[in-house]
């Protein structure tokens, strides 16, 4: 009975942690097939930051998710989860003290996640003179679709 007691000191359901890993091994399948579905980098990369501030092991379902994103996808290996640490050192604590209201601040982190990132996929694209990403409106797209989800949730 005790290895079950975790599972209620969590918060979470089996059901809804089954919901989850099915969510974080199925969907970047479901956006390398379907270029409509956004790959939602900001919003995980959000979750990722606030697992890590909390110390929760939650913040592996996150980086396997962008592990994952990144091998459907065929970005570059791991670059997603280094701006995302490199914004959660360097950008997240001095704005958390800045900003007061949380959906603010989601909605900041998220921009910050998502401009720095394509910034990044660019900067290697031209370095290494490859095509990962087209720069047009699905971008724009993919950035707005991040920030509502992630505003409703």
């Amino acid at each position: 009975m005790n290895k079950y007691d975790s599972f209620e000191e969590e918060g979470l359901s089996v059901a809804l942690k089954t919901l989850i890993i099915l969510f974080v091994l199925i969907y970047p399948l479901f956006v390398s097939m379907y270029t409509m579905l956004p790959p939602l980098i900001g919003l995980v990369g959000y979750i990722l930051i606030i697992n890590i501030e909390k110390e929760s092991t939650y913040a592996f379902a996150p980086l396997f998710y962008l592990l994952n994103l990144d091998l459907n996808l065929s970005l570059p290996l791991l670059l997603s989860t280094f701006m995302i640490m490199v914004i959660y050192f360097f950008i997240y604590t001095p704005l958390k003290r800045l900003v007061r209201c949380k959906v603010c601040l989601l909605f900041a982190i998220i921009i910050i996640i998502d401009s720095l990132y394509y910034i990044s996929l660019f900067l290697y694209d031209f370095m290494f003179n490859t095509t990962t990403v087209l720069a047009d409106m699905l971008l724009v797209y993919y950035i707005v679709i991040d920030i509502l989800i992630g505003v409703l949730l």
